[in-house]
């Protein structure tokens, strides 16, 4: 709704000279000697001995004789009236729902009115419509008022408005000047004429121009000009011609230089050098009010800062008769720690908790410390990780984990010690990257149970790995996507000895999701393939094989439930792997919440061959409910295989955090 800024425009802007004046409106209303009606402070009614005036309108609607009124015969003058309104003419131009929400004839139409009260509303609204009318460039309007008396059988008063807008004004004359007698470095009608999303010939609507002047110190900052002297705009409106002209006086100032950077040291670690990485500009560039927003957007970026503000300041004059334009950073810490809880149910299973504790500068700058743990009914992890936002360059974090894990699933049962290091770019919801990669490394030693082999024998695996992605991301939202494409390449080459014997192989995946916007909703797909070449399944360590079935694979399926199987059932994992999924998503507001249904199909195929395969795809489908929050969607979603295997549940259940894909 455009209330606010239409009403600031209208009333700010153009009180300016006139040349010519504008046609009286035909229906002014009576003016009477200001005293106050009972119950109604400040509303204006005649003098008690003065002949009262008609009604506006010409309505026939007899004023009392007061003389005649008694204690038992309420005065007339101050009788409950009862009115509705009808209003024409606004509608077709836009402004009706702007009219409604601040009339005052709308606003108190259901209480009782006295017959002063209503005269001075039908007033106020009158020089309203004129106003709004006058914010989108008309200004030789007329707006007639009229009351009825209520029909046979009806209590309301009718009170109608009727508008004609008459012509629409435009600029004839636009001109940006120096101020008088000032020495100026830069022509301003050069600058400042480009940066005016205003033209002669356009509309004079109050406020369109009344947001460009709003923007005009930031784009001038854009544009080099830190400082600049804004005088406000002279508008003369011209009734004869039916046109205006807009002149205004504007010192550009000198043109800036980003010059140093002083931080408070609010919190430890980040002074001037490390928020000197964080800026992406040197000193000595160009000054833009982008780059000073940037950096103070990157400042909030590290959760280190309850708040931080990045103010301009006038530096030295440099010789050349540039500017420097220092940045004074003042900030709160934010606290530092964190405990984070979370939970989830899926079929299969079972009930799943985690829970964290965080420290995001127990190493400063920006050493984020996280001790996790999770307790579920088939996995249990123990981990320690270390965290190092902006290392050496903005947006690269470097990431070192270890911990132990153990598993029970249906395929395997494994208990893990490992350490991993990574470097990364990251992206994250202020800044989504189109490119994103990581580059890893990971040793393990692990103790595992392969129960797809008769006698489920133990074998103890020793792992290297160097896992490596890549990602390109065109969606238009990180964590709940509607429109876009995202796709994935990684790539783990691994060597592991067993055995007293070594084998090396490459385990190799690629992923792409899709979302297309259709109204309310979203149609999103998802489509993955990954192989391992360089060993037989039978040699790899059960829980680096490929496996498929569960929340965030095919649903209607438990965990490991997709792919072959022994002759006991138990999944045996595999060399390659196919997933497909297309999911429906509808967003709407219900019971003062942001809700949304889902429906989706799923398909997927794990084999023992190295090339994914089409051929026996397991279906699901299914249908969800989602509950929108601030740090992404509640998924419950419950699901049925169309072509199950023996054993597999009729109904699969499932509750996370996030979307599927």
């Amino acid at each position: 709704m455009r209330v606010a800024p239409i009403l600031l425009a209208a009333c700010g802007l153009f009180g300016a000279a006139v040349r010519a004046q504008p046609t009286p409106l035909p229906v002014p209303l009576p003016t009477p000697p200001a005293e106050t009606a009972p119950g109604d402070a400040g509303d204006p009614i005649p003098a008690p001995d003065a002949p009262l005036p008609d009604l506006p309108g010409g309505a026939a609607v007899a004023w009392p004789d007061v003389a005649s009124t008694t204690s038992a015969e309420p005065e007339a003058a101050t009788a409950a009236i009862r009115y509705r309104i009808e209003a024409a003419g606004l509608d077709t131009l836009g402004l009706d729902d702007e009219f409604r929400a601040l009339s005052s004839l709308y606003r108190q139409r259901g209480e009782d009115t006295n017959l002063a009260q209503l005269s001075r509303r039908i007033t106020e609204d009158r020089d309203l419509a004129e106003l709004l009318l006058r914010s989108i460039g008309h200004y030789g309007s007329t707006v007639t008022t009229s009351v009825n008396p209520p029909a046979a059988g009806q209590r309301d008063s009718v009170v109608k408005i009727s508008v004609e807008p008459g012509p629409l004004y435009s600029f004839a004359g636009i001109s940006i000047l120096p101020p008088e007698g000032a020495a100026q470095t830069a022509d301003p009608a050069r600058i400042v004429t480009r940066l005016l999303p205003i033209r002669v010939g356009d509309a004079v609507e109050a406020a369109r121009v009344q947001s460009a002047q709003d923007a005009l110190p930031t784009r001038l900052a854009d544009a080099g000009y830190p400082f600049p002297r804004i005088a406000a705009p002279d508008i003369v409106i011209d009734h004869a011609s039916r046109d205006a002209t807009l002149t205004q006086r504007i010192d550009l100032g000198r043109r800036g230089l980003f010059g140093t950077i002083r931080s408070d040291n609010a919190v430890k670690g980040m002074g001037n050098d490390h928020i000197g990485l964080l800026s992406r500009f040197k000193s000595g560039d160009r000054y833009s009010n982008a780059g000073r927003e940037d950096l103070r957007r990157a400042l909030v970026q590290t959760g280190l800062f309850g708040a931080v503000a990045v103010k301009a300041v006038e530096g030295p004059v440099l010789a050349d008769g540039r500017q420097a334009v220092d940045l004074e950073i003042s900030s709160e810490a934010a606290p530092p720690r964190t405990i984070a809880l979370s939970g989830g149910y899926s079929t299969g299973q079972g009930v799943r908790l985690e829970g964290s504790w965080t420290h995001r500068n127990l190493f400063p700058p920006e050493g984020a410390f996280t001790a996790r743990a999770v307790a579920a009914e088939r996995e249990q992890v123990a981990q320690l990780e270390l965290r190092k936002r902006n290392f050496r360059k903005r947006d690269r974090q470097l990431l070192v984990s270890g911990g132990f894990t153990a598993s029970q699933q249906f395929a395997f049962a494994a208990e893990t010690l490992g350490i991993t290091a990574a470097l990364a770019r990251e992206s994250n919801i202020i800044w989504q990257k189109d490119w994103t990669w990581s580059l890893g490394a990971q040793a393990l030693i692990t103790s595992q149970r392969d129960r797809s082999v008769p006698g489920d024998p133990r074998r103890t695996f020793t792992v290297a790995a160097l896992p490596m992605s890549v990602t390109w991301d065109k969606s238009d939202d990180l964590l709940n996507p509607s429109r876009g494409l995202r796709l994935t390449a990684r790539l783990s080459p691994e060597i592991t000895l067993r055995d007293r014997s070594n084998f090396n192989y490459v385990k190799a995946q690629f992923e792409t999701t899709a979302y297309q916007p259709f109204g309310d909703l979203v149609v999103a797909a998802r489509f993955h393939i990954g192989s391992i070449v360089g060993a037989s399944r039978g040699v790899i360590a059960p829980d680096r094989r490929f496996y498929a079935g569960g929340g965030g694979s095919v649903r209607g399926y438990v965990f490991q439930g997709v792919g072959p199987r022994n002759a006991d059932n138990v999944p045996t994992g595999g060399n390659s792997v196919t997933e497909l999924a297309v999911e429906g998503r509808y967003r709407f507001q219900a019971w003062g919440q942001d809700l949304g249904l889902a429906a989706f199909i799923d398909a997927g195929e794990v084999s023992t061959g190295t090339t994914p395969a089409f051929d026996r795809l397991s279906l699901g489908a299914g249908i969800g409910a989602r509950f929108y929050t601030g740090f992404g969607p509640i998924r419950i979603d419950i699901a049925t295989p169309l072509n199950p295997q023996a054993g597999d549940p009729r109904v699969v259940f499932y509750v996370s955090i996030g979307q599927a894909f």
